[in-house]
Formats: structure tokens, sequence, C-alpha cells
């Protein structure tokens, strides 16, 4: 299976963890993921290829037919680790799947048939592979105004009131509670509902909304719909889906800075020996989430710009940023806010994307906890020794204060969507010239090599022409 397409170039986006690119594998062939880590993605992969390999064969063995079957080299010595693959043998395979999707030569395995959605009838209809993107699609159906999760990632009984009142206003349906709108709602869309379909609690399950959008669909004569039907033309409702599922999640990632870089280090990511290693940790779990959370597009937007390349794309690219707001000294006592000032990419890399497809920020903004008495920079010199990294020198010859934790207090998404708006924002101060100084001494040099220029982003100012969404943590 040739997946070459020299007609449509696309710069692949390599996952940068072996988890991220097994949740990708997962996620392009439209397959739950597993404790089998990426023995059952590959499975999964030829089964969507029609292989259909055998779960006794080595991971290694199944690569390499695999990439025999996309007609793609497979060197053993870097994509295999004796009988697993390698981050880069996963890289390998993904590229590849992500360009046979994009040409129509690779589709998402049938989704298992359900106790609440039998026949035929159903076989077009695309379930929602997230609690977000179910709420997200229902509401998207009647228009109804965009839809979050909450705590808990519990969906909100508004999803299901709006859409009882938009799509079945002269029913008389059970409004008691939101488990009995749900199973009522089901009967009025004449669709299946089983006790599986909502928990104690109050929850309505991801089965049981999948039912209910699949029943209104059906109603509306739209189903087969996808989540690219409510954003593919719609930056401000992609983006909104994005930043108010990172707000939910965000609140269940452990923000202590040794956890963190613990969390790091296991899963061989960069940014456990840097001193912000909350816009690390923020990225790694962030692009994790999102890639869980919302089914990949057939045909993915560029990410890569010369040596840029942006953290996730969706219908769109995203790069993840995270803003210290407020600095905390807890033995002090006291409080200092920090500039609204955020450093975003180069750039050459921007101004290319923005021209091509449009860009949009994703940007984290929270308290740091100060490392007062430096028993968090011991430990992270500690760690950095028993890795072998030997810190580096600063150009200035002074060790910046550490910061101990770190709490999130709000996701905001800003777009860019062309030229003359970037400009325009540019002009107005929102985004501005920024000069970077040089990277750390290597070896006996004096100072580290230049690096090329940046924008950064007046967030006060980019509020009023950028903001696109904005979701309190």
């Amino acid at each position: 299976m040739a997946v070459e397409d020299k007609a449509q170039p696309r710069s692949h986006r390599p996952a940068s963890s072996p988890a991220e690119a097994i949740l990708r594998l997962h996620t392009l062939t439209g397959t739950a993921p597993s404790t089998r880590g990426e023995k059952r993605a590959l499975v999964a992969l030829s089964d969507a290829m029609g292989l259909y390999a055998e779960m006794t064969v080595t991971t290694a063995h199944l690569g390499e037919v695999i990439a025999s079957a996309f007609d793609i080299p497979w060197i053993a010595e870097l994509h295999t680790h004796r009988n697993t693959v390698t981050l880069d043998g996963l890289n390998h395979l993904l590229e590849a799947a992500t360009d046979a999707r994009r040409i129509g030569a690779l589709r998402p395995l049938p989704p298992k048939a359900t106790a609440t959605l039998v026949g035929l009838e159903w076989a077009g209809f695309q379930p929602a592979i997230s609690k977000i993107e179910a709420v997200t699609r229902i509401a998207a159906l009647t228009g109804a105004p965009r839809e979050t999760l909450g705590p808990g990632s519990k969906e909100r009984k508004s999803v299901l009131t709006n859409l009882a009142d938009r799509l079945l206003p002269g029913v008389a349906l059970d409004r008691s509670t939101k488990t009995r709108l749900g199973r009522s709602l089901a009967e009025a869309l004449e669709v299946g509902w089983t006790d599986e379909c909502s928990s104690t609690g109050e929850t309505i399950s991801l089965l049981g909304l999948n039912t209910i959008l699949a029943g209104a669909e059906r109603r509306l004569g739209r189903l087969g719909s996808s989540l690219a039907t409510s954003m593919v033309t719609d930056a401000e409702a992609e983006g909104d889906a994005l930043a108010a599922a990172l707000a939910s999640e965000i609140r269940r990632w452990p923000w202590d800075g040794r956890d963190a870089i613990t969390w790091l280090r296991s899963n061989g990511l960069r940014g456990a020996n840097d001193n912000e290693w909350q816009g690390f940790y923020f990225e790694a779990r962030a692009i994790l989430t999102l890639e869980k959370l919302f089914p990949p597009p057939a045909d993915p937007p560029r990410a890569q710009f010369g040596a840029t390349t942006f953290d996730y794309t969706l219908y769109r690219a995203w790069d993840l940023k995270a803003h210290t707001a407020v600095q905390q000294f807890p033995t002090e006592g006291r409080e200092t806010r920090e500039p609204s000032t955020v450093v975003l990419n180069d750039q050459e890399a921007i101004r290319t994307s923005v021209a091509e497809q449009g860009l949009g920020f994703i940007i984290m903004s929270g308290t740091a906890v100060m490392d007062e008495d430096g028993e968090f920079v011991e430990w992270q010199r500690e760690q950095k020794a028993l890795a072998g990294v030997k810190t580096a020198r600063s150009n200035s010859g002074r060790s910046r204060m550490r910061k101990a934790a770190f709490v999130p207090t709000r996701i905001e998404c800003f777009w860019i969507p062309d030229t003359p708006t970037l400009d325009a924002a540019i002009a107005a101060g929102a985004l501005k010239h920024q000069s970077q100084g040089r990277q750390a001494p290597v070896g006996d040099a004096a100072t580290g090599r230049e690096r090329r220029p940046k924008y950064s982003m007046n967030l006060a100012l980019a509020r009023e022409r950028l903001l696109i969404s904005s979701h309190s943590v």
C-alpha cells in the first residue's frame, strides 16, 4: 500500500512519546486504547489495513509487516529494540498511516454494535469518542449554546434540556432528573436505552450520549455527520471545544513540581531538567488529552514550518503555552502579579502558518508557588545528576528562583485567521517583536548561540482582538 502523495505534501507532526504515538494510532483506526501498549495499537492498524495480524507475533515483526504493506522502509536498528518498536518506529508508521488516511487508503474500523443501536440503519453513524465530542455535536445539531463539561468531566443537564426544547418542543418529557430526561429523550427519538446508558450520581454515560446523538441525527436527517460538521468552518467552535476540554481535564493532573517532573522523565519527555518545567508538562499533558478526546481529521493541517513544529492539530494548527500570572511566596505570605506577556514562536513560522491556514494559541495561566527555601531546586539538581545531565551555566551567571508547584487558573484560546489580522495585532501592541537571549553556553564557550526572533503576546491587548474562548479551571 504505497501512501506517497507528492501532489499534496504534508508535514508530519511527530509524537513526542510512545504514549502519544500509541494514542494517535488508536484514534486513526477508531479503536479504544488498551493496556497492551503499542502491540494493541499495531494490531488495530493492521486490522484497519485488512492485514488482520495475529497477536502471537512480536511487536517488532508486526511493525515490519505493516511497514511493508505501506511500502515504506523499515530499519531494524532504528525502528526496533529487541522485540518492541521504538518511538522512531512508531512515528514512522504513524506518518504513513496519517498519509494513508488522508488519501482514503486507511479508514477507521467500524464501531462495535451496541444494545441501543441495533440494525443496519445505524451503520453510517459515527459515534463520539469522548463526552466533550458528544456534547459538542449534540449542541451543534440545533444551534444550541456550546457545551462544556462540569467537575469530574460530567456532562451538564443543559445539553439535554436544550436538545429537548429545540428538537422536541411539543413532546412531553420527564425532566425531573438528568437521567430520566435522557431516557425520555431516547424513547421520544425511538432509540434503545439500557442501564449502561446512565450510572449513579446522575451521570449519562458516553454510550447514553451517543445513543441520544444518533437518534437526534436521524430525526434531523443528518445521520453520519461528524465533529467536522460543526468545526471545519468555525475556528471559534473548535477553539472553544479544545479549551473547554482542557479546562475540565486539567484539574485531574498533579501540579506539584516533583510529581510533574517525575512524570515527564518516566515518559521520556523533554522538560524534566528545565527551569520552566510547567510549560513542558502542560504541553505534554494537553496533547495526550486532546488526542484522546477528539478524533483526527482525514486531512490534518500543516504543523511544521522550518524548524518549528506547532504542538497540536485538529482542523487547525494550535500551539500550547503556559503563563505565570502570579508568583506566590507562602513563607513570606505575599504574592506578586507578573507581566501579562507570553513569548510565542519563531516569527517566520508564525507568519507562514497564518498566511497559509491561520494559527491558534491555547494559553494556560496560573499561579506559581515559588521555591523559597531552595529544597525543590536541590531535588531537581539531584535528579539531573542521577540522569547524567550536567547543569549548563547561565549567560548572566545568576540562577533564578524555581517554581516548586503550579496552580492553573484559566485556559484561553486566541486565533489569528490571516495576515491582515496579524499585522493589525502587531500595530495595536497585542503582538510584539521578541528578541531572544542566547542559548546556555556549551563546553568552554563564554556565551551560547544566538536564537531567531519570536513574537510575544500581550494578553490584555490580545483579549480585545484575538480571544475566542476563555474558561476558568
